[in-house]
């Protein structure tokens, strides 16, 4: 089901706006109703010196218990906001810094998204919030919406872009209903009002995205090199020979996993310097039969679930030592077969089970990838990353810690600032971005962020489930959802196949993006439940075709199928 199709059955062609819009607020009294005996919704007398954001959520929503802070340039941060019956609270001494207010918000006809108020692009300060100091927090995710979307419209109209009826329709919906909500004193009914705002500018954001990534595919014709690929660890136990047919002839990239230690198929290295090559050898012959080009990944990964005893007891000193050791044995190992790797994954002080500072990290990160060009002066040589928006760093903790870190964490973001200006020499930056419970809006701004930086992009990860089946909610492996749905409806292979179109869509618009690496190729021992491209017997899924299809219409198809 398209964008458009979905609209429809919101918006019937045969009303008209104004009256819709009514019709809309009238329903929306029934969730207004619900809405006062919520808890939220008692007066309230803030503290006098705080900053509080008073929310109406939705009934569906689980307990509202979570906000973070991020600055002006989206980085995210441990700070004393917190949530109480009173709402969001920003202390008095919470200091003079920009912030947003970031909570993941349930929007009936959208989804259940991490959402922020930014102050309509602002930002809030304690300093500036004089008139007021409490705040709609409904009103203020509607009102950062819809000025986001001004000024993206703005932008892309003055790059060429020309936007359908249906965008300029939502658009005034929002913008309406918005108006009409800051009219209103009542905060309940203010908060309503503003839900429908948000609804529509979310979906207006998502359209405009689109529109303007079709109009860049048509501009741009690109010829360069674009990778398309896939994860391929499930070679091992593919259950029928179509598992093997249907990815040659799909991919023309893909990676190979050398993770010291897991639990996927033998141990890589289960003694220092001591290696089981035999599975790995296998998948790379494959590959190399095949004609498509191999990443190999992770050289160094230092995150507890694949860290052995004898790797994570290692001092700074020893461990430098390896990393030159591992490097020129692996790179070495395969010469000219690999000429791509992932040199160190997600050590943007999230996968630090060592507890390193930045300025230790950055020592690692530089050998690394200059034994790499010792070795090998051909390789390419990627850095991944988790995480793009960074929440971890709000929350304070390193990966699988429940303790909170022993200093401030670094976004993922200012981690790549931080190499590029100690001169760090490395060839490409790869983020990881499986269903990140974010909007297309929200997704493509991610990636004007690293696009600063200057450098070629890899979507080195990527996947969203297509939901449960009978199978599953029957042996209890993946049951029916809890919770709201995530993005436009609860996910099946139709959706899965649909998200996986848009974002392929908005990656390929974008020149500096290079690659892009679907991470669950297979229904059988995925990294996400139902994640695959095709089921567990290797028939394929709607989201195979779909990508099929995209190739087909870019001419980046590798074979027939």
């Amino acid at each position: 089901m398209s964008v458009t199709d979905v609209m429809e059955k919101a918006m019937p062609r045969t009303m008209p706006r104004r009256a819709f819009i009514r019709s809309g607020l009238r329903t929306g009294a029934v969730i207004a109703g619900l809405s006062m005996r919520n808890p939220w919704s008692r007066i309230f007398a803030a503290p006098r010196r705080d900053m509080t954001f008073r929310p109406f959520p939705h009934p569906w929503m689980s307990e509202f218990t979570y906000a973070y802070a991020a600055d002006e340039n989206e980085n995210p941060f441990a700070s004393n906001i917190h949530v109480n019956r009173e709402g969001v609270v920003v202390p008095e001494d919470f200091g003079f810094r920009k912030f947003s207010v970031n909570a993941r918000w349930f929007v009936d006809g959208f989804g259940y998204l991490w959402l922020s108020a930014d102050n309509a692009g602002e930002y809030y300060t304690q300093e500036a919030a004089t008139k007021s100091r409490c705040f709609n927090l409904n009103y203020e995710f509607a009102r950062s919406r819809v000025h986001r979307n001004r000024r993206v419209k703005r932008r892309y109209e003055r790059e060429g872009v020309q936007f359908s009826s249906e965008v300029i329709h939502l658009l005034a919906l929002s913008k309406e209903l918005f108006e009409d909500s800051g009219k209103v004193r009542d905060e309940l009914k203010r908060a309503r009002r503003a839900d429908g705002a948000l609804k529509y500018a979310l979906w207006a954001g998502e359209i405009m995205e689109l529109e303007k990534a079709g109009f860049e595919i048509h501009q741009q014709q690109r010829k360069d090199k674009v990778f398309f690929g896939c994860e391929t660890r499930q070679y091992v136990w593919a259950k029928s020979e179509e598992f093997t047919k249907r990815f040659a002839k799909l991919f023309n990239f893909a990676t190979v996993t050398h993770y010291i230690w897991d639990t996927w198929y033998e141990v890589f290295e289960p003694e220092e310097g001591k290696y089981n090559w035999g599975i790995k050898d296998n998948i790379v012959n494959w590959l190399d039969r095949q004609g498509i080009t191999v990443q190999g990944r992770p050289l160094f990964w230092f995150h507890p679930i694949v860290t052995p005893n004898w790797l994570k007891e290692k001092s700074f000193d020893d461990l430098k030592r390896y990393v030159e050791n591992h490097t020129k044995n692996v790179v070495g190992h395969y010469g000219d077969r690999v000429l791509q790797w992932e040199v160190v994954n997600e050590y943007h002080d999230w996968a630090n089970i060592h507890h390193h500072t930045p300025e230790q990290i950055t020592e690692i990160v530089r050998l690394a990838c200059d034994k790499t060009r010792e070795v090998n002066p051909r390789v390419v040589r990627i850095l991944n990353h988790c995480a793009p928006w960074s929440e971890y760093a709000a929350w304070g903790r390193y990966a699988r810690e429940k303790r909170p870190a022993d200093r401030p964490l670094r976004s993922t973001q200012q981690f790549v600032e931080d190499l590029l200006n100690a001169g760090v020499d490395f060839d490409v930056l790869g983020i990881q971005v499986y269903f990140p419970r974010r909007d297309l809006s929200d997704v493509v701004r991610m990636l004007e962020r690293f696009e600063r930086f200057g450098k070629p992009i890899y979507i080195t990860e990527i996947g969203v489930t297509s939901g449960p089946t009978e199978k599953s909610i029957a042996t209890g492996d993946l049951g029916l959802p809890r919770e709201p749905y995530e993005w436009h409806r609860y996910w099946d292979e139709e959706l899965q196949a649909d998200w996986l179109e848009q974002v392929y869509t908005l990656y390929y618009s974008r020149p500096a993006v290079k690659a892009i690496n679907w991470y669950d190729f297979a229904d059988f021992r995925t990294f996400i439940m139902h994640g695959g491209l095709v089921r567990e017997d290797c028939s394929p899924k709607r989201s195979f075709h779909r990508l099929k299809e995209l190739l087909v219409k870019w001419n980046r198809l590798p074979k027939d199928l």
